[in-house]
């Protein structure tokens, strides 16, 4: 008999709205279909994954959500500071994508998001991701694209140490990241730039001063190892949102566009279509080239360009050649995306009209 799934889940997904009521299409499918027994439900998820035609870059992130199910041990642990379990990452901004499970910095772990767990498997969740444009299982997507590009060991013990210290319902890291840049400024325990001190500044590395100097060193590793994680979620998000859906709030500065130049973003959309959609290899070839986290973590900062750079120039003359300018390819890789996105609308919600209508056995 198939599990049902969390209660939690039911009125998460029965409170978000697909985009394709943004769209305006005729009628949203989604209330009517939530209506349905459990089972129904997950036997309609299974058979709309055999009516999948094949898309290229769907294709890839599905061949990657699989990989998130797979198991594996916490990289990192800081002393006896206990990280609270199945916390809510970034509680208090919108997401643009319904996630049961979170990738763990630092830790290289997949963990279930929230205060339940759903089981791994198919559920009516993967409906509900093709309704708004996106990959099914795109969240188990998102998870392993960041597992393969968090791989320089160099900053765990500072990730975990960020994670393990609370600031209310979110973890230091997310009240730093929030706060940066802005007017706002988070309050440092003394107990905790002791920890900091006591973990981190040892040996050779070790600050002997004030706690301000503790406080100034945990600040600028910090700032550090933002510009490491940041790029790595900027890229991993590019690849699995739409180009029309936003990147969540606090990436939102990867989509600014330089003068006579592309964001970030627009840049991950292009070289994604050079290489025709290896978005293993993609972000295998990142974290590869990357430069290395300092030792220690706030010695200096960290710039993660030099190597994207170069490797987006290197990939420009494929671009110029199959589409004559690089502006006509970023426009052509951005419109077979969008076509991607709004197939999967349009396949997702005829398949749920059609269960609600009593058609389906």
């Amino acid at each position: 008999m198939p599990t049902p799934l969390p209660t939690f889940l039911l009125f998460a997904l029965a409170s978000l709205t697909p985009l394709a009521a943004q769209t305006k299409e005729p009628t949203d499918p989604w209330p009517a279909f939530a209506k349905l027994p459990i089972a129904r439900q997950q036997a309609a998820a299974a058979e709309f994954l055999t009516l999948l035609p094949s898309l290229p870059h769907v294709d890839a992130l599905r061949a990657l959500a699989a990989e998130a199910d797979a198991p594996a041990k916490p990289r990192a642990k800081v002393g006896t500071v206990q990280r609270p379990k199945r916390v809510l990452e970034y509680p208090r901004e919108p997401d643009p994508l319904f996630r049961r499970v979170d990738y763990v910095f630092g830790l290289g772990t997949v963990e279930p998001r929230g205060t339940a767990a759903a089981k791994p498997g198919t559920d009516a969740v993967v409906l509900h991701h093709a309704l708004t444009g996106l990959a099914p299982n795109a969240d188990k997507a998102l998870a392993a694209l960041l597992r393969r590009l968090d791989t320089d060991t160099a900053g765990d013990d500072f990730a975990a140490f960020l994670h393990a210290w609370r600031n209310g319902d979110e973890s230091f890291y997310e009240a730093l990241d929030r706060t940066a840049g802005s007017k706002d400024s988070v309050f440092f325990y003394d107990v905790m730039l002791g920890d900091f001190r006591t973990h981190f500044a040892k040996g050779e590395h070790k600050l002997a001063g004030s706690l301000q100097q503790a406080h100034d060193a945990l600040h600028d590793a910090f700032l550090a190892y933002r510009q490491y994680r940041g790029f790595r979620e900027a890229v991993a998000w590019s690849l699995v949102l739409p180009p029309d859906v936003p990147l969540p709030l606090r990436l939102r500065r990867y989509e600014d566009k330089p003068a006579g130049s592309y964001s970030l973003r627009q840049q991950i959309t292009m070289v994604a279509a050079a290489l025709d959609h290896d978005l293993a290899g993609l972000v295998d070839a990142i974290a590869k080239e990357a430069p290395p986290l300092s030792r220690p973590i706030w010695a200096k900062a960290h710039d993660p360009y030099p190597p994207w750079n170069a490797r987006f120039a290197a990939l420009q003359p494929k671009m110029i050649e199959r589409a004559g300018s690089t502006d006509a390819f970023l426009q052509r890789a951005e419109t077979a995306l969008r076509d991607e996105a709004a197939g999967l609308r349009k396949l997702a919600s005829a398949h749920l009209a059609t269960l609600a209508g009593g058609k389906a056995h």
